[in-house]
C-alpha cells in the first residue's frame, strides 16, 4: 500500500504519478513496465517515489486495487437494484461497464489486464481476493435464489461468475462486437445459473 507521504502530497501531483503509472502499464506488460519512464512522465524524483511506494509491484496492486473497489462499489449497487439477485447484478455490472467504457477508467483496465492475463481475475479486486470481496458484498445477496448445498457453494459460484465478468469486460473491444461479447456473457450465466447437468440420466440413477 502506498505510504501516509502519498497521501499527503497534493492532488494534482498524485493524480499525475497514478496517470503516468497507468499509461505504462497500459502500454507494456508489467514485467516490462519501468519506474524510469513513469517517473519521468510524472516529473518527480526516483527517490520520492520510493518515499511513496516500496515498489512496482507495490504500485501496479494499488493501481489494481483502485479499479477493483470501483467496481465493487458498481456491484454493490446492482445487487441493490437487482434484488440481490447475483446473476442479474452480474449481466449489469458489465453492462454498466460497457455504457462508460469511454470515460477511461475501465478501458484502462480492461488494457492493463489483457497485458496481463495471467495476474486477472484476483488482481483487480484486492490482495485478499474474492473470497474477501464477497464477504463485503454478502449481505446484498438474496441466497434464496440460490441452490447452495455446501459452505463453499456461494465462494466458488461467486469466484466463477466473477472470471466470467472480468474474461468479458476483457474482450470489449477486441473479440467480437460488444453485444457479441455480451451474448457470450449471457450464456455463461445462464449455464451457471441452471447448471449443465442432466436432470434425469443413468448417472443420477440409484
Amino acid at each position: 500500500m502506498p505510504s501516509t507521504t502519498f497521501f499527503h502530497l497534493p492532488e494534482e501531483k498524485r493524480q499525475r504519478l497514478l496517470a503516468a503509472a497507468r499509461a505504462e502499464f497500459v502500454r507494456v506488460p508489467y514485467g516490462e513496465a519501468s519506474i524510469n519512464r513513469i517517473i519521468r512522465e510524472a516529473g518527480i524524483p526516483r527517490g520520492s517515489f520510493y518515499m511513496y511506494f516500496t515498489d512496482k509491484e507495490d504500485l501496479f496492486r494499488y493501481l489494481m486495487e483502485t479499479y477493483g473497489e470501483l467496481l465493487i462499489q458498481r456491484m454493490g449497487e446492482r445487487l441493490d437494484w437487482n434484488r440481490g439477485d447475483l446473476f442479474a447484478a452480474s449481466l449489469a455490472l458489465f453492462d454498466h461497464v460497457q455504457a462508460n467504457w469511454h470515460s477511461g477508467e475501465f478501458r484502462e483496465m480492461a488494457a492493463i489486464l489483457r497485458r496481463n492475463r495471467q495476474l486477472q481475475p484476483g488482481l483487480v479486486l484486492n490482495r485478499q481476493g474474492p473470497c474477501a470481496v464477497l464477504d463485503r458484498l454478502r449481505g446484498q445477496i438474496d441466497l434464496s435464489r440460490l441452490d447452495l448445498q455446501t459452505d463453499t457453494d456461494l465462494p466458488d459460484l461467486f469466484h466463477l461468475l466473477i472470471a466470467a465478468a472480468a474474461g468479458a469486460v476483457v474482450s470489449i473491444g477486441k473479440e467480437g462486437s460488444p453485444e457479441q461479447v455480451r451474448a457470450r456473457l449471457v450464456r455463461m450465466l445462464d449455464l451457471l445459473r441452471r447448471g449443465a447437468a442432466a436432470k434425469s440420466s443413468p448417472c443420477n440413477e440409484v
